[in-house]
């Protein structure tokens, strides 16, 4: 699926995340942090589905670097419990 395909409707205004993305291009720099700020905190709020942690877990399994291990084990961690405090 592109980007538009997945319209939604918001007080009767039909919104693509393409629209959303090129009026986000046109804010200002400091307009622009915001919603970088905003789209950083959404993403650390929200858990991963299980598709998404079971990708993590292979990706884990199959690392012979500790460092990248971890990294992957902490981001499982969060991804299921949520709310991660990095945002």
């Amino acid at each position: 699926m592109g980007i538009g395909e997945n319209a939604k409707k918001i007080d009767n205004i039909c919104v693509t995340a393409e629209q959303i993305i090129e009026q986000i291009k046109r804010l200002d720099k400091d307009e622009q942090r915001l919603v970088i700020h905003f789209a950083y905190k959404l993403d650390a709020e929200r858990k991963l589905t299980g598709a998404e942690l079971s990708k993590l877990a292979e990706r884990m399994a199959n690392t012979s670097d500790e460092v990248e291990a971890a990294r992957i084990r902490e981001t499982i961690s969060q991804g299921f419990y949520g709310n991660r405090q990095d945002a």
